[in-house]
């Protein structure tokens, strides 16, 4: 899996993500400075040639849309087609979106600007770092229906604005709920 910054990282290495079936690894962020999607994908090219990238794993990019080149996205969704084991997940405009749906739809939050009010409402003293026990299971399974009803409404490859696909890959990683 590679991100683009560290409030993806510590998301996805809660404590709620413990009994996974599926491991999460991230490459060496060799250019901690560069987070554009041409970079965040040179990086992990790079890590998926000197790992041992099986048949069984799944290869995670996790990125917004930002304000970022049409063919920086572009190069993305043509890596995701090269191999079925290749995943993108995408937020428009940035993964934050993804924690603010963890307390509502965020309808309206189109912009970097509105999701940082909309989620500072919920949690004031956010800060970009997560605590390994901030989201229960339940608050994480609510984040998860409320990206995907809205993401419904949209056929496209790219999430549009005030939409995110993090919700497939944290889906995923979710250990299976028996109660």
């Amino acid at each position: 899996m590679s991100t683009e910054g560290t409030t993806e990282r510590d998301y996805l290495q809660m404590e709620v993500f413990k009994g996974s079936a599926k491991a999460v690894k991230f490459p060496q962020n060799v250019h901690p400075n560069r987070h554009n999607p041409a970079a965040v994908l040179k990086r992990f090219e790079k890590a998926l040639r000197e790992n041992d990238f099986r048949k069984s794993d799944e290869a995670w990019l996790v990125i917004d849309i930002d304000e970022w080149d049409g063919s920086e996205i572009a190069a993305l969704l043509e890596w995701e087609t090269r191999d079925p084991r290749h995943h993108l997940a995408v937020s428009n405009p940035k993964f934050e979106l993804f924690l603010l749906m963890h307390y509502e739809k965020a309808n309206g939050c189109t912009t970097p600007e509105k999701v940082d009010v909309a989620l500072r409402k919920y949690w004031p003293g956010y800060d970009k770092r997560i605590s390994r026990t901030h989201f229960s299971d339940g608050q994480i399974r609510r984040a998860i229906e409320n990206a995907k009803s809205k993401r419904a409404s949209c056929k496209e490859d790219l999430p549009a604005a005030a939409m995110t696909d993090v919700y497939r890959l944290v889906e995923r990683l979710l250990p299976v709920n028996d109660g």
